[in-house]
């Protein structure tokens, strides 16, 4: 992790020095063809016009407006595209094209202004210019890299569109759903459609089997007006809920209206009564050859 940091830092210097270059470019370039003096001091002027004219002489960076501004505009290039920053939702491609074009428009075709003097309004120009394709580039470089770690843990390929449709009849139970498909967020359904078929669910301590399946099974069926047997292993969790929501929706139940019952083995005084093996129950010989075995 600490080399890895080391190499991040490394790169972070190298771009600063890259852009640094570009801006000393643009100001010599700017130096060059406006001969506009801000500092009183004879030796500096005749030192950076001697570095500018041995520039010129050996490989013509000054001859046009334009030469120095593209080696400038590669070395921004450059280090803009080696820039880490945070994405930024508001930043979209349209801001980046009006950014670059107004740029580009003030940088490069300002050619003309110091030919009829107008220095002041070729430095600003100039400066406006850089500024605007300054930001643009940063914000392209911050747009790539973050796009090409959108899909880090392979998203996209793993998506698929899911049901949509919410498909309802008299037994149905309906769990809403939300999921990731082509890049946006969808809602759907999983329509269990014939419960009588059984269902399972599995899942880790703490998924969220219950708050998302138990608990709308037991609240569906009880609106459909069902009977429910309901084992409660962390009691009285899914019994309040069944108590709670069968008070709501007695309704649905006719004129037969249903009775809660509890029968809890760990509190027996808190628990209803009930005779597993009386003879009400026992319809046949096989009944009562399992209960006497399950007892013994």
């Amino acid at each position: 992790m600490s080399q890895q940091e080391d190499d991040l830092r490394a790169l972070a210097k190298i771009m600063d020095f890259l852009r640094a270059v570009s801006i000393v470019l643009v100001v010599a370039n700017l130096y060059w063809f406006t001969r506009v003096e801000t500092v009183d001091s004879g030796w500096f002027y005749s030192t950076v016009h001697k570095i500018c004219a041995n520039f010129n002489r050996t490989c013509g960076l000054f001859s046009t407006t334009f030469n120095a501004k593209l080696f400038a505009l590669m070395l921004l290039a450059l280090s803009c595209f080696g820039t880490k920053g945070v994405k930024n939702e508001k930043i979209t491609w349209g801001h980046i094209g009006i950014a670059v074009t107004i740029g580009a428009v003030l940088f490069l075709l300002n050619w003309w202004m110091p030919t009829i003097c107008w220095r002041y309004t070729y430095i600003l120009t100039t400066v406006c210019g850089y500024v605007c394709l300054l930001m643009g580039g940063i914000w392209i470089g911050r747009r790539l890299k973050n796009n090409m770690m959108d899909d880090r843990f392979n998203d996209e390929n793993e998506s698929f569109m899911q049901e949509t449709r919410l498909l309802e009849n008299e037994f149905s139970v309906n769990l809403p759903t939300k999921f990731y498909y082509e890049k946006k967020w969808h809602r759907g359904y999983i329509n269990v459609v014939n419960p009588f078929r059984a269902s399972i669910v599995l899942g880790t301590p703490g998924s969220g089997k219950s708050y998302a399946v138990i608990n709308s099974f037991i609240k569906q069926q009880i609106e459909k007006g069902f009977a429910a047997y309901i084992y409660d292993f962390k009691f009285p969790d899914l019994s309040t809920i069944a108590y709670n929501h069968l008070l709501m929706h007695r309704d649905g139940y006719g004129k037969v209206k249903p009775k809660f019952y509890v029968i809890n083995f760990d509190d027996p005084e808190r628990s209803h009564r009930c005779n597993p093996i009386h003879p009400d129950f026992m319809t046949d010989i096989a009944d009562a050859y399992e209960s006497s075995y399950t007892i013994m």
